[in-house]
């Protein structure tokens, strides 16, 4: 080896053991970034996965339909006529539109009235001019609120409809079918004992409204 190349090697030993520290440093920061990111993945794809359940669970079953779910909170809700209106976050730029669905993690908590650019106002379906069509079992009828009761009529007298039985949104509406409205709690008959008059309880407690999802799908759209 000429002198020359005896000098560039030992130019080069003397290099390596300078760099020696900053290359296990950045071999040591390029694996911590990766563990890093894996943990960032696995915490969302738990977090995306809770909430999957959660809406699950809202709907009452495992739906056939995908549906597109934008998360808020509640604006604004006047606590002078809480069974009627709430304003949400969510409006026009975030695509939101007029007779979209709201739910929580317990069932339906109303339906979209009125689009902002920022904000949207909300129809609980404990208003008294809410009527819905709904499906109990192979029955299907038509929801109201009157005298701060849920009454499902429409019914009739042979429809087979017991206490407990889950009433869901119909499939002959506007609306995404199967979302959970609530259970039968009380059966009786009309005057004339033609039709069933149903009573309903809730599945979604409305005095006590924090997160919401709106369904941003109405049958029939592409």
């Amino acid at each position: 080896m000429t002198r020359k190349g005896k000098i560039v090697c030992i130019f080069l030993f003397i290099i390596s053991i300078l760099l020696k520290e900053e290359i296990y440093a950045f071999l040591f920061k390029a694996n911590l970034k990766q563990e890093i990111h894996n943990t960032i993945c696995e915490t969302q794809n738990k977090i995306l996965e809770e909430k999957y359940q959660e809406l699950v669970k809202a709907y009452g079953y495992e739906d056939q339909f995908v549906y597109h779910l934008e998360e808020s909170k509640i604006l604004f809700r006047d606590i002078y006529d809480l069974n009627k209106k709430i304003t949400i976050f969510k409006g026009a730029k975030d695509g939101i539109q007029e007779k979209n669905l709201v739910v929580n993690e317990q069932g339906l908590v109303g339906i979209v009235c009125k689009v902002h650019q920022n904000s949207s106002d909300v129809d609980l379906i404990t208003k008294e001019d809410i009527n819905l069509s709904v499906k109990i079992n192979d029955n299907y009828g038509l929801l109201k609120y009157e005298n701060q009761e849920f009454i499902v009529s429409g019914i009739n007298n042979k429809g087979e409809v017991n206490v407990g039985d889950s009433v869901y949104t119909s499939d002959i509406s506007i609306y995404p079918e199967k979302i959970l409205i609530g259970q039968v709690a009380e059966v009786k008959f009309d005057h004339y004992e033609i039709e069933k008059v149903i009573k309903v309880k809730p599945a979604v407690d409305f005095k006590n409204l924090k997160f919401i999802s709106i369904i941003k799908d109405l049958r029939g759209e592409e």
